[in-house]
């Protein structure tokens, strides 16, 4: 993903478990000035904190509310500028059990006073 938003001059940085400290170090120098930050639920998990941040993509499968929660509230810090924040959740719902936790998440979203958009056009990959 980092890949392609390069190749688009969208500056990104990645963080993932199991890099190594200099590496880790380095990707972390970058994220102030990072328009994008592409990380793993566990690394941005708990302890992680940049006030700036504003939106969520959510594309891997969750149905806890605590962690729910806890992704989300990555972008409800204060910062200067900062008016809205958005949560862009993916949903294959090719599968029944990825679809019960959407619904899930839906029920945690409206409990944390989320207002829902009007969905797109479903894609479909074959």
């Amino acid at each position: 993903m980092a890949t392609l938003l390069e190749a688009e001059s969208i500056s990104s940085v990645v963080l993932r478990g199991g890099m190594r400290v200099k590496e880790r170090r380095a990707a972390e120098s970058q994220l102030h000035e990072a328009q994008v930050i592409v990380a793993t639920g566990k690394y941005i998990g708990e302890g992680f904190d940049l006030p700036r941040l504003d939106t969520l993509f959510l594309a891997l499968p969750i149905a806890w509310k605590g962690t729910l929660s806890q992704y989300a509230g990555r972008i409800h810090r204060d910062a200067d500028g900062k008016q809205e924040v958005t949560v862009y959740d993916y949903l294959d719902n090719s599968l029944p059990m990825l679809e019960r936790m959407f619904r899930k998440r839906e029920k945690g979203y409206k409990a944390m006073g989320y207002q829902f958009a009007q969905s797109e056009p479903q894609t479909r990959l074959l």
